[in-house]
């Protein structure tokens, strides 16, 4: 009975941690666990489906047609010079570290040459 409880707690514990509520599709690199996870580099490929300018800063914010994750792109990775290339439907693949921004995950850019266009 000990154990029945036990596996159930260990599923209840594993829906929540990995719900698809905020999901993406990393191309390369590995998540790992514990706190390192949040500094191991991942890759994304896709389609941007919107790019927007932060009000304040010269950040820019992307969103992908392959993840529910947004990518920040910081003025001190290159976002001004960026944001003239990084249009809605751009193909691109973006390199960065998951931060965690006002309780969500986003994929941060810390360089600009992290930025690839696409042909497509």
């Amino acid at each position: 009975m000990v154990l029945l409880f036990m596996a159930l707690g260990s599923l209840a514990a594993a829906f929540w941690a990995f719900s698809p509520e905020e999901s993406y599709t990393p191309v390369s690199g590995e998540l790992g666990s514990g706190e390192n996870s949040r500094s191991s580099l991942i890759t994304l490929d896709g389609r941007i489906t919107r790019a927007e300018n932060t009000r304040s800063g010269g950040n820019l914010i992307l969103n992908l047609d392959s993840t529910a994750m947004p990518v920040f792109i910081p003025a001190s990775s290159g976002a001004k010079e960026l944001s003239a290339q990084l249009q809605k439907d751009t193909r691109v693949r973006i390199t960065g570290t998951i931060n965690s921004y006002q309780g969500k995950d986003e994929l941060k850019v810390s360089r600009k040459a992290d930025v690839q266009l696409l042909e497509g």
